[in-house]
């Protein structure tokens, strides 16, 4: 990692030298439903992995705003390789809240991978100076790549009233899970995200965190590491690791298009460039999906700005900032939309470019924390002055 430079224009521009690369490849990747261990090395040999990873154990812990650019340009190539180039890289941001036995457990091999599924599908219970842990967990995006698994638990009631379920994070060596290869779906195909399976597996208790203490700045993490970004909740940043390949996606989908209509002819053999159809749909979805990139990058980087600067975030930033993150890809899809609708019979081949950015942001739109209804519900209510419940802020 020390002999490349970890300034954003050269990591963008290593980004930028890779794109070609990932789209010559994109059909491979969805054929093999993961990311190819090529593609994998790549990253490694261009010093883009381990991007987030902390100071502390020897990572350039680079500015998370920052880090999402390259996203953004690695999908412009293939959403579903950039996919996994970030769900394996936001990664090291999240182990960081671990206790400090966890972490240097992680880390003992200093390129070691994590996938994750969030949701409590799997339950802890408690024996001796740990837990046993059971339960099903899908869409773990990269797992064939990754050594550990950052998987959601549920640990009994921390209140019956009102009722409020104790959550917590545990991490557990891919090796101790059983992957089932269930992977078959619409969209972001080549990104592995299989489901795995834990059978009354002991987790020792130095790796787990409670899902509270990722909220509240009071992870173990926050006291071991200088950054302020590992006090600030979770769930204020996160959300943006699901959104980052939304505007690259659709600028993939946009370069294939204006690509293609250059060169393509109607039935009556006129140039389609020269159609004002075709012309005013390259403004419109361009226009979108610009608006859809600079709706994202304002609110990243100000929740980055204010996190940085040691201010705490209010509900209402928190609730603007999740707004922001689900519209921008309610932008970048409608763009690819305007421009799939125009591809008429071509459009209908899987190995389509276009059709792939349509399907890939269809899928990134369908994750729990970037659909648009629930941020846009709670933007609303919080805005008029009414409480956000229980909402992911």
């Amino acid at each position: 990692m020390a002999n490349f430079s970890f300034d954003r224009d050269a990591l963008i521009e290593r980004a930028r030298k890779l794109t070609p690369v990932l789209k010559e490849r994109a059909a491979e990747t969805e054929k093999s439903r993961r990311l190819p261990e090529r593609t994998l090395a790549d990253y490694r040999e261009a010093g883009l992995m381990g991007l987030l990873k902390p100071k502390k154990f020897g990572g350039p812990e680079v500015r998370i705003d920052t880090a999402m650019e390259v996203t953004a340009e690695l999908a412009r190539g293939d959403g579903s390789a950039a996919w996994v180039w970030v769900i394996l890289n936001c990664h090291d941001t999240l182990a960081a809240f671990f206790p400090e036995e966890a972490q240097r457990e992680f880390w003992s091999d200093p390129e070691a991978l994590m996938a994750s599924s969030f949701a409590p599908a799997g339950k802890i219970d408690k024996e001796g100076a740990g837990y046993r842990l059971s339960g099903k967990w899908s869409y773990c995006s990269g797992v064939d790549c990754a050594q550990w698994l950052l998987l959601g638990a549920f640990a009994g009631m921390r209140s019956l009233d009102p009722p409020i379920p104790d959550l917590a994070y545990v991490l557990v060596p891919r090796q101790d899970l059983t992957i089932i290869d269930d992977w078959h779906v619409v969209g972001l195909r080549g990104t592995g995200s299989k489901s795995v399976v834990a059978q009354n597996i002991f987790i020792p208790a130095h790796r787990t965190v409670s899902w509270a203490a990722t909220g509240d700045g009071t992870a173990p993490g926050g006291k071991l590491h200088e950054s302020p970004l590992y006090r600030a909740p979770m769930m204020s940043f996160f959300p943006f690791f699901i959104a980052s390949p939304a505007a690259g996606i659709a600028r993939g989908g946009l370069d294939a298009f204006v690509a293609e209509m250059k060169t393509r002819h109607a039935a009556d053999m006129t140039p389609l460039a020269r159609s004002p159809a075709i012309q005013l749909r390259i403004a419109e979805a361009s226009a979108l999906i610009d608006a859809a990139d600079l709706l994202y990058r304002r609110s990243l980087r100000e929740t980055m700005d204010k996190i940085f600067a040691g201010e705490t975030l209010s509900v209402d930033h928190r609730a603007r900032s999740r707004r922001d993150q689900a519209y921008s890809l309610v932008l970048a899809k409608r763009g690819v939309e305007l421009l799939y609708a125009a591809e008429g019979a071509r459009g209908l081949y899987d190995d389509h470019p276009v059709q792939r950015a349509a399907r890939d942001l269809q899928a990134v739109s369908s994750h729990i924390v970037a659909s648009w209804d629930a941020p846009a519900l709670t933007y609303g209510a919080v805005t008029l002055g009414q409480n956000p419940g229980n909402a992911i802020l």
